[in-house]
């Protein structure tokens, strides 16, 4: 008899502690999140729901969060459209973005993000 309680509190014990350690790692595991914003507009205009803040991992490329976010469509990693919007090469409206009110340095699909960024697309003409 003294065996098979023994053996309980054992399991329980372990069961326990397990479910302590899983709790601690998934704390860890959305420390490590960073947030960024993205805004989406058309000449200026920010369309519905062209506003997130995504929690993202470490390492992230922009273009992965904008098709996570936003309906998009890419052409050899260059943006085309977000949520049905599409760039028109006949009116010289393309998607350009600045990442923390600059230009961006690299392509979407290269930008790797970081805590507190805020990236501004706009489908505007190329002045």
């Amino acid at each position: 008899m003294k065996k098979w309680f023994l053996l309980l509190f054992a399991g329980a014990t372990l069961t326990a502690c397990g479910t302590k350690t899983e709790a601690v790692d998934s704390t860890v595991e959305s420390a490590d999140l960073s947030e960024v914003t993205i805004n989406v507009s058309v000449e200026g205009e920010l369309i519905e729901a062209g506003s997130v803040t995504a929690e993202v991992e470490p390492g992230e490329f922009l273009l992965d969060v904008m098709k996570e976010e936003f309906e998009v469509v890419d052409e050899d990693n260059f943006i085309t459209t977000i949520d049905g919007y599409e760039q028109d090469a006949e009116a010289g409206k393309y998607w350009l973005f600045d990442l923390n009110g600059e230009m961006a340095p690299v392509g979407a699909h290269e930008l790797e993000l970081s805590d507190g960024d805020v990236v501004d697309f706009d489908l505007a003409g190329l002045e």
